[in-house]
């Protein structure tokens, strides 16, 4: 092998080597685009369902509210009518 051909072989090398280099730091690029991308989704996925459970607990906290409320009247209401039949309201007589 004539030296000029060997150093026409050696560049063939380094041209094969670089584009070779080229195209995989252009995959790994589009690699880190994509999770990027996915990873900029999911964020925004888990703020929308972040956003909506934390709605779903104020209406729980209302609700429960409203509930203990309820709770007591139906207590008092209870309490007032067990007292009317201890003493002998509604045409019961105690004994």
């Amino acid at each position: 092998m004539t030296p000029e051909q060997r150093l026409d072989r050696v560049e063939y090398i380094l041209v094969r080597l670089a584009k070779s280099g080229r195209d995989a730091r252009s995959e790994f690029r589009q690699k880190i685009n994509i999770l990027i991308h996915e990873h900029t989704r999911n964020e925004q996925a888990w703020r929308t369902e972040s956003h909506a459970i934390n709605e779903q607990l104020k209406e729980l906290a209302t609700a429960q509210v409203e509930l203990t409320k309820s709770q007591k009247l139906t207590d008092r209401a209870l309490r007032a009518f067990i007292n009317s039949l201890r003493k002998g309201g509604n045409g019961i007589h105690s004994s």
